[in-house]
């Protein structure tokens, strides 16, 4: 029961705030820039919808979910609200890339150090173990500044972040539920239905964008789920329905691939070019279906059902450890990605192909074979 009611509370009081946020934006003409090349918009729209998400987020949570069910909630609203200041500051006047790298370094070390949420043992993976204090600070902190780019870097879209934080905040709802951690599911469908409310706005034609403040915002709470998650099932009997999670690394990698996979990607990418890896461009995977003639929706579709497929495959494997689990993953990324890629090239050509073809002379009919053809059908 409270469980539905932190989510209607949560989704309604963002759907109603974001009207107001949308007037508001275009009365003080602040707006999305439309006119970098990679903008896949060409319209003006507000970017701002990470206020909605974050109040309604932290009003649901602060209403519903007790301090002793979550004690480490103070510290982690403080985390987020860097973020979300930084990103609305980014949003409003622009800020430069390391400057929001400061930002998610102080944030990802609050959470390690302060919440004392950290990844301190990896379970078996590549062979190891336990991790010592500070190493599992560092780890933590470089995992948290990760994602939350990944979340960034991924908002290219109409409903694209959104429908990626739905997916893992419903995941994490029922994880954390039935692992007996009510206060983390509690704050995991206050985010299902902050992002929902959102969504109402944000699909084709959007009339506002999450912005930093909301893309951030919605990394850093992915991230520290994850890492509770983690820290979580290496303590309690966490299930599935009829399966018992006994990979979780691997099960979190699923949940994140979309994501880290296209960060991973691109950066490798612009570093092979010589480029800044901070550098934007217009190569991401949602920019490559919008290529094959795909709609916003319907590349959100195919990366959101391909996430989903992800985390049935880690579902169904969870009989292999952590190492074997994530090999697996990545090789299945690895090739469907190198399908994407031969596909694109295909396209390419025919593309080429069609512009080279040379045209077909029109045929003009004098009066008198136009009179014999219509007598000959008759």
């Amino acid at each position: 029961m409270l469980l539905s009611l932190i989510f209607l509370t949560s989704l309604l009081m963002a759907a109603f705030s974001i009207p107001s946020i949308i007037n508001l934006a275009f009365k003080k003409r602040l707006f999305d820039n439309p006119s970098e090349i990679r903008k896949v918009h060409k319209r003006i729209v507000p970017n701002f919808g990470g206020i909605a998400i974050f109040t309604s987020f932290l009003f649901s949570c602060s209403l519903f979910i007790k301090s002793d069910l979550v004690p480490q909630s103070n510290v982690l609203m403080a985390g987020g609200l860097i973020l979300f200041m930084t990103g609305l500051k980014d949003d409003i006047i622009g800020l430069g890339p390391l400057v929001k790298l400061v930002a998610q370094i102080i944030s990802g070390t609050i959470i390690a150090v302060v919440a004392d949420i950290r990844i301190d043992d990896l379970h078996g993976f590549l062979g190891v173990g336990a991790l010592d204090y500070y190493s599992s600070v560092i780890l933590t902190t470089a995992f948290i500044v990760s994602i939350v780019n990944a979340f960034n870097l991924i908002d290219g879209i109409d409903g694209l972040a959104a429908s990626l934080g739905v997916t893992l905040s419903l995941i994490y709802t029922y994880l954390f539920w039935n692992a007996g951690e009510i206060g983390w599911s509690y704050l995991s469908i206050a985010l299902t239905g902050s992002l929902i409310g959102f969504m109402f706005y944000n699909v084709t034609p959007a009339r506002i964008f999450m912005g930093d403040c909301g893309s951030l915002l919605l990394g850093f709470i992915a991230v520290v789920l994850s890492i509770k998650f983690i820290d979580i099932s290496s303590h309690h009997h966490v299930v599935f329905g009829s399966v018992k999670i006994e990979s979780s690394m691997g099960l979190t990698l699923s949940i994140l691939i979309i994501p880290i996979f296209d960060t991973i990607r691109v950066f490798t990418l612009r570093i092979l070019r010589n480029t800044s890896p901070f550098k934007a461009d217009n190569n991401h995977l949602h920019h490559r279906l919008l290529f094959l003639g795909l709609s916003h929706m319907q590349s959100t579709l195919v990366l959101v059902v391909t996430n989903v497929l992800f985390i049935v495959m880690a579902l169904s494997l969870q009989n292999l450890d952590n190492t074997q689990l994530i090999s697996v993953l990545v090789l299945t990324v690895l090739a469907l990605n190198g399908g994407l890629s031969l596909y694109i090239e295909s396209f390419k050509r025919s593309l080429l192909a069609k512009a080279h073809a040379p045209e077909k002379p029109v045929m003009v009919k004098s009066f008198g074979e136009e009179i014999l053809e219509k007598i000959t059908e008759n």
